[in-house]
């Protein structure tokens, strides 16, 4: 048995980085094997040492400068060392992206705050006056002073197993605001934030006392709380290690959608400033800020190995001249993102197929597949479809929200068609010719039964989730959902929280109850996920592609086996896609 490896941030004292032996003890008898991360700069090397580590766990120790989260330093405040300050909230702060487990204790749980946008008291003694209670105790570490009260069904009471816990004090900096997304889960009598968690649903959890020492000397609720620790650090070990056994995809992200804002998709893009109008949110041009979903690092962080890339069309009109300007726009977007990859080869390639996808894989790339979202595309000319698949289009999502040419949508339709058109037919005939996938997400129940009528291989339905769970027009009904079964297909769960939960408050516990769902009704075969992500998917704890861990974790605590996961990731859709593309070049005809 590997035991989890928890990196240990370290005191930093005359050119030296050193611990007690307090922490490395409490780990040991948890379970786990401290490492202790040295106090550098260096950001290739904190990188590296990210990557080995299944946990992270920020000591106490000095205070932290307050210029660094924008107030003025109290002038009570002597010791404090902004080498560490900085390495340790970069550290929290790529941990938390790579969704490594984090216990922060006394100056951890300070510094996962303000890492994160909260401010601190500086000195408590004089700017809490009126506390009755000696925060910085003259007994030994091991010894209890003070009460907290910690919140049920929080992160710190699942360990300790009780409201009201005996704690030692050792500070005199405490949380003033709370960083935004956390939750504060414990305090002293006289106000003081004692407990943290993220409301996120990643394991971030910061107390102020001193759990070792008291670990140590035989306190079972303290040890509690590092056997907690290291036991989420043993569920990521698991997650990462299957990732890298298994191929996953997310099939639908709407990422070209920001390429006219010129982002990289090979780097991590800052905050962009969106136009409201041009998605119809204001007759008056005003902005928001928008922070990019799915980048290659994120992927990366994610233990992502492939994303659908998607040329999105929203449905305009029919005739002639502006079809044609569908199909255009079209080709224009893939050739965006045929060269935004191109200009990232280092780190990524196009992949037409699983051999692709296994070849990137196999050299450190992450593979971008291109699909197009609204058969619009195609225009009036069904020789497009050869034309796209030449450029590497591997699914045509046949409709969006409206009917078109080819067949009526689940939303905004007028149901002209009864489903299918016999243009639509036809289109399904060609693309099944061509080798490319048939995705009926987006369009109407009565469209998606033609479909599977008239297809002759599996289909999926790229970014959908469960009606029976969640009953939204955009849904599949358990009877569509057997019949997707039975010809082979799938079901990609998508990640857009109004599919999930109809109040839109969803939780990665919500997409992997719908993924129970389609398990449970049609078999683990025919399950998946599509994030919709950069088109409005996103959900707590899932938001972007570097938190999608959290679904590998959800599955896991659930029972889910590596081979199960393995198939909801990439497997069934990579069948579908072998099955699909049997027998079908996939070069562009010379």
């Amino acid at each position: 048995m590997i035991n989890m490896l928890i990196g240990l941030s370290v005191n930093h004292s005359e050119s030296r980085s050193c611990i007690s032996d307090a922490y490395v003890n409490a780990v040991i008898k948890a379970g786990g094997v401290p490492v202790l991360i040295p106090l550098t700069t260096d950001l290739g090397t904190l990188e590296n040492i990210l990557a080995q580590i299944d946990g992270l766990i920020l000591t106490g120790g000095g205070d932290i400068y307050a210029p660094l989260f924008n107030e003025e330093l109290h002038p009570l405040v002597e010791s404090y060392d902004i080498e560490r300050d900085r390495c340790e909230i970069h550290l929290v702060r790529r941990a938390v992206e790579k969704q490594i487990p984090v216990l922060g204790i006394c100056r951890g749980q300070q510094v996962i705050n303000v890492a994160f946008g909260g401010t601190l008291i500086q000195d408590i003694p004089s700017q809490m006056p009126d506390s009755k209670i000696n925060h910085n105790q003259q007994e030994e570490r091991k010894t209890g002073t003070h009460f907290v009260d910690i919140l049920t069904g929080s992160k710190l009471y699942d360990p300790v197993k009780t409201n009201k816990l005996l704690v030692n004090s050792f500070h005199h900096q405490a949380i003033k605001i709370l960083a935004p997304e956390f939750e504060a889960i414990a305090r002293s009598e006289d106000g003081i934030i004692e407990a943290i968690e993220s409301t996120q649903g990643n394991f971030i959890l910061g107390v102020q006392w001193h759990p070792e020492n008291m670990s140590v000397a035989g306190n079972e609720a303290m040890h509690s709380i590092f056997k907690q620790t290291v036991d989420e650090a043993e569920l990521y070990r698991k997650a990462k290690e299957i990732h890298k056994r298994i191929y996953s995809i997310d099939s639908h992200c709407d990422t070209p959608m920001y390429f006219p804002y010129k982002i990289d998709i090979g780097k991590r893009n800052p905050l962009l400033k969106i136009g409201l109008r041009s998605f119809g949110v204001s007759s008056k041009e005003s902005f928001t800020n928008y922070q990019l979903k799915v980048e290659i690092p994120r992927m990366e962080d994610g233990l992502l190995d492939a994303a659908f890339m998607v040329a999105y069309l929203k449905q305009g009109k029919r005739d002639v001249i502006s079809s044609q300007k569908a199909v255009d726009k079209a080709k224009s977007i893939i050739g965006e993102i045929i060269r935004q990859v191109e200009n990232n080869k280092n780190i990524a390639g196009i992949a037409r197929s699983t051999a692709d996808l296994k070849h990137l894989k196999k050299e450190g790339k992450k593979a971008i597949f291109i699909g197009i979202e609204n058969g619009y595309a195609i225009g009036k000319n069904i020789e497009n479809i050869k034309k796209f698949a030449d450029m590497g289009v591997t699914y045509i999502t046949l409709s969006h929200n409206g009917d078109n040419d080819i067949c009526d949508a689940a939303t905004n339709s007028r149901t002209e068609h009864n489903g299918l058109s016999l243009f639509g037919k036809e289109v399904v005939k060609e693309m099944n010719r061509l080798g490319i996938i048939v995705d009926i997400s987006h369009t109407s129940e009565k469209t998606s039964f033609d479909v599977l009528e008239i297809s002759r291989f599996p289909v999926i339905a790229s970014h959908s989730s469960v009606k029976a769970l969640c009953n939204h027009p955009r849904n599949i009904s358990d009877k569509l959902m057997r019949t997707i079964a039975d010809k082979g297909g799938v079901i990609q769960i998508c990640l857009y929280a109004y599919f999930l939960r109809k109040d839109g408050k969803a939780t990665v516990k919500d997409a992997v109850d719908h993924i129970d769902y389609v398990v449970k009704t049609v078999g683990v075969d025919h399950a998946g996920i599509g994030s919709d992500f950069d088109g409005g998917g996103g959900i707590k704890g899932v938001n972007a592609t570097n938190e999608m861990p959290q679904i590998t974790l959800e599955l896991l605590r659930r029972g889910y086996s590596e081979e199960d996961i393995a198939k909801i990731w990439g497997g069934n859709l990579m069948r579908v896609m072998d099955i699909v593309q049997k027998n079908v070049p996939l070069q562009p005809e010379k």
